[in-house]
């Protein structure tokens, strides 16, 4: 399911990319908040804690049309300790002829720690934000971005079920930040 997931990414991308009209590149930093979550459906137990830190990272942007921008972006981000690799692609639309835009899309997410099979390294989510151009170069964003997949490996899940139990486990995350494109 991840490879034909990431294939089909891949694809995408690809057929977005020999389409655009102009590619810019830049960076990005800001400030994050991952939260992790879990859940047992049997007993109906739910927890979940927040962690703050910071993400960087390096992005391209291909303007498909005057509204329409394909925007991948790598980052790292760290959180109480944590290390995450996230891996957006962004559809963007933006608003008329202002700087304003609004981004929604799919985000990889790769956990960079030692789970000790209890937890995938691995999960994807659905992201959306919105963002302004302070200028040709510089812009702000703020995103928000919500795991669909369950986190629990399936030697946890195999646990669970054979005490009669069901689980859940995901990130979610909120960042700020600020960019720039060359």
């Amino acid at each position: 399911m991840k490879n034909l997931l990431l294939a089909a990414m891949l694809f995408f991308a690809s057929v977005s990319f020999t389409q655009a009209q102009e590619v810019n590149f830049g960076v990005s930093a800001g400030y994050t908040n991952i939260t992790g979550r879990s859940s047992n459906s049997t007993s109906s137990i739910e927890s979940s804690a927040s962690s703050s830190g910071f993400y960087l990272g390096a992005l391209a942007d291909f303007s498909l049309s005057e509204n329409f921008h394909l925007h991948p972006e790598v980052n790292f981000a760290i959180a109480d300790e944590t290390n995450f690799l996230v891996v957006p692609v962004f559809a963007q639309y933006y608003i008329g002829d202002s700087s304003f835009y609004l981004q929604a899309g799919p985000q990889a997410t790769f956990l960079l720690e030692d789970t000790m099979g209890i937890l995938d390294t691995f999960g994807l989510d659905l992201a959306f934000g919105a963002g302004y151009h302070i200028n040709e170069n510089f812009f702000l964003q703020a995103k928000y971005s919500f795991e669909i997949t369950n986190r629990l490996s399936s030697d946890a899940m195999d646990i669970l079920e054979s005490q009669g139990q069901d689980g859940d486990s995901g990130f979610d995350a909120f960042t700020v930040g600020v960019g720039y494109k060359f």
